[in-house]
């Protein structure tokens, strides 16, 4: 997409498996609430071996990025489509064209105005 970022990317622990629950998910000690994620983006990443897909929720200044292959991810792929519908099609996005990032915007609040 050529953006960017410069935004504060929390990295959590590679066996921190995701929780979700109906107000949001937590890995490790970090909890984002669903009424606080701004943007959501999906990309994929080429591996050697694999391909892997993340999701990148950013709360504010902050990014939180979850891999695929993170224990819970099904379950965060469920809930994120349930609260955010115009998402349920992010994989078809991301997988476009075979070894390409095809980074996406799955979801974005617009601010108010005055606000």
């Amino acid at each position: 997409m050529g953006t960017i970022h410069t935004l504060k990317t929390r990295r959590t622990s590679v066996d921190s498996p995701v929780t979700v629950t109906s107000h949001g998910f937590s890995c490790g000690e970090v909890f984002v609430p669903w009424q606080t994620v701004c943007e959501i983006r999906a990309w994929m990443c080429d591996h050697v071996s694999t391909d892997e897909a993340h999701l990148a929720f950013t709360v504010g200044e902050r990014c939180m990025v979850i891999g695929d292959t993170r224990s819970g991810f099904d379950a965060l792929e469920a809930a994120m489509v349930s609260a955010f519908p115009q998402t349920a099609s992010w994989r078809d996005a991301v997988t476009l064209s075979p070894g390409e990032r095809n980074e996406t915007v799955l979801f974005r609040r617009i601010p108010l105005r005055g606000a």
